[in-house]
């Protein structure tokens, strides 16, 4: 392809952007896998009468406002909410149930779609260093069909399995995923290492002349009545060696009637917005801080100041200790507020989580740590830190070697007009899935300002696989009453 020219358009019925858990399901689902009420015991008595009275009709062809009704959990999304009492009956009650879903495959019911990935199958999971446990339990981080514990009692040793407290290695994930992937039939789908550029709204008419053949053709072979527009999704594919060096770059372009976006959301990393914070000695990543740890000395180096309270900050303390690095640790809360992501996190599963919020509040002491709670950094200076105390005027400099600031993260929408800041709860502000997750209908997942584009996983604010994939059941029953309708 020549430098000016432009890619032939590609049509298919659905384009995903991102091809982490939550991608995966919803390919799953759109290649013609419909899940079933199989009649085994949840607790919620509603909900079971509800799909009794539907005996032999997939979840898609419900009515999901109804299903959902009353439930409550830890999404605010109530299909998400309907999916996992599904899925994972109880499991907020502890027990560890086998689904309530039967999973038939239906080859009339495949709708056409493509999975956009700048990785491998996996998503963010694919870049996260494979040592490190998951939060969540490994039963939690399973897609259909297949159980993540008897996927790895045939990939791993079953005792060491068992010993990591029912939670998985990243690694474990990492390769669960794609595996998954090739053991249900996906790869067909699925396009990695292609990073999308631009998504925007086209308005076609129905046929149109073909620039090289003369043949009359439909611009988009999936425009019907009921779509007012296409999405033309653009970007390039990167082309790896089999050391896995890019060695070429190929445009693309694929038109679809619907667009779901799945990136997740943490593509960029938070900053502090403080001076110094581009030199480098500054990290906003784990594996750019594991980096830096391999050329500290034990013992005779400077500390590493790690800012922030959450997962992210403590993995890196713990790195830094475990390599006898000394840590000061800054974060802006109180070690006792409620809020702080370690008071939910039960102690017997999550020890090393627990230890470091016991450093923090002072109850267990560590001559590598000193915390300084209720401060925050002011200047970045090549080896030094000016620290602020909250509502003093006190500053204090330290000597440092390396600065880790580990705030959290937000997905990269760059593709997207004004990087998707009309799309949000709150209009003109970035999006965050905490603070502002991408405004949907509740039960289709389809954004609230733009028709036929869909969100789901974090940008929805469902940041546990567990509930993430449960968009999935609402775009696939949405996109099915569409088709129904066109079909009139």
């Amino acid at each position: 392809m020549s430098a000016n020219q432009q890619p032939k358009a590609m049509h298919t019925e659905v384009v995903i952007v991102g091809n982490g858990p939550s991608a995966i399901a919803l390919s799953f689902m759109l290649a013609g896998n419909r899940p079933y009420y199989n009649g085994h015991t949840i607790s919620n008595e509603y909900l079971t009468k509800r799909l009794q009275e539907n005996p032999g009709l997939a979840l898609t062809e419900m009515d999901l406002p109804t299903l959902s009704e009353g439930l409550e959990g830890r999404s605010n999304n109530p299909v998400a909410l309907l999916f996992d009492s599904l899925f994972h009956p109880d499991a907020d009650l502890g027990a560890d149930n086998p689904p309530a879903l039967d999973w038939k495959y239906q080859k009339t019911c495949e709708i056409p779609h493509v999975v956009l990935g700048k990785t491998k199958p996996g998503g963010t999971w694919q870049k996260i260093d494979g040592t490190m446990q998951t939060i969540s339990q490994n039963s939690w981080m399973e897609l259909p069909k297949v159980p993540f514990k008897e996927w790895l009692s045939k990939h791993r040793d079953f005792t060491r399995a068992e010993s990591l407290l029912g939670r998985a290695t990243i690694s474990d994930v990492k390769e669960y995923y794609s595996d998954y992937v090739k053991s249900q039939k996906l790869e067909k789908y699925f396009r990695d290492f292609h990073t999308v550029t631009s998504v925007q709204r086209v308005f076609h008419l129905r046929n149109h002349v073909d620039s090289e053949s003369g043949e009359v053709e439909p611009c988009c072979q999936n425009v019907r009545r009921n779509h007012t527009h296409c999405w033309e999704v653009r970007g390039y594919h990167t082309i790896v060696d089999e050391f896995g060096q890019a060695v070429a770059r190929q445009d693309f372009c694929y038109v679809a009637p619907h667009v779901v976006l799945a990136t997740g959301a943490y593509d960029i990393p938070n900053r502090l917005g403080v001076d110094g914070e581009n030199l480098p000695c500054v990290v906003h990543c784990l594996g750019e801080f594991e980096e830096k740890l391999s050329h500290c000395e034990p013992h005779t180096t400077d500390p590493v100041l790690v800012v922030g309270a959450g997962l992210s900050a403590a993995d890196a303390i713990l790195m830094a200790l475990e390599s006898n690095i000394p840590v000061i640790h800054v974060f802006r809360r109180s070690p006792s507020d409620p809020s702080l992501i370690f008071s939910k996190l039960p102690k017997f599963m999550y020890p090393e989580y627990h230890r470091i919020h016991s450093l923090m509040k002072g109850k267990e002491t560590n001559e590598l740590y000193k915390a300084l709670p209720k401060h925050s950094v002011v200047e970045i200076l090549d080896n030094k830190v000016l620290i602020k105390a909250k509502g003093t005027d006190s500053l204090s400099w330290y000597d440092i070697s390396c600065v880790a600031i580990m705030i959290g993260s937000r997905s990269d929408l760059g593709f997207l007009p004004k990087e998707g800041r009309n799309l949000g709860v709150v209009p003109k502000w970035p999006i965050d899935s905490k603070h502002n997750p991408i405004d949907i209908d509740a039960y289709s997942y389809q954004s609230i300002r733009e028709p036929q584009m869909f969100a789901v996983g974090p940008l929805v604010g469902d940041n546990f696989v567990r509930f993430a994939i449960g968009g999935s059941l609402g775009i696939v029953s949405h996109i099915i009453k569409c088709r129904k309708k066109d079909e009139m």
